[in-house]
């Protein structure tokens, strides 16, 4: 009988640990596709604002835009802003989730605070949010950014 136990016990342990393993594969999998995903966004940007005549066309049909991306210099560095915004977006849910560790969430959180003060950051910020190109939670999340105020940790939340 107490064979019959121990084995029961040990199988149950397997079984727990296996489970455990098939679900850091699917979060590894998962973390590499968005991973993907993300880096083609990023290369279609690069493409976009590599082209003269689409960006042209980018700027006529977004007629809000002109005033700070006049020519490909401004909109090159609204394109960069844009992917720091969408990196620390995806920081963001990765710490939330218990992913990120303290040392890369203060790398990344307190990266941003300098470039908050940037006019031209907050523009591409809040014209993300309009379009709802953001996460309701997270532009939430980072409006104390914009007040000077500190941005708090999604983990403890």
């Amino acid at each position: 009988m107490g064979v019959g136990v121990v084995s029961l016990v040990y199988a149950r342990t397997q079984a727990v640990h296996a489970r455990r393993q098939a679900d850091a594969a699917h979060l590894s999998g998962t973390l590499a596709v968005q991973r993907d995903m993300t880096d083609r966004v990023t290369q279609a940007r690069l493409d976009m604002i590599s082209d003269a005549n689409f960006m042209a066309e980018y700027i006529k049909a977004n007629p809000g835009l002109h005033e700070i991306f006049h020519d490909q210099a401004m909109l090159r560095t609204g394109t960069v802003m844009r992917n720091i915004i969408d990196g620390l977006q995806d920081i963001y849910f990765l710490r939330k989730r218990g992913i990120v560790e303290d040392h890369h969430w203060r790398n990344w959180s307190t990266a941003f605070v300098p470039l908050a003060h940037i006019a031209t950051m907050r523009v591409v910020y809040d014209y993300a949010v309009r379009r709802g190109a953001l996460d309701p939670e997270f532009a939430r999340f980072m409006e104390p950014l914009f007040d000077d105020r500190p941005l708090g940790d999604p983990k403890l939340s």
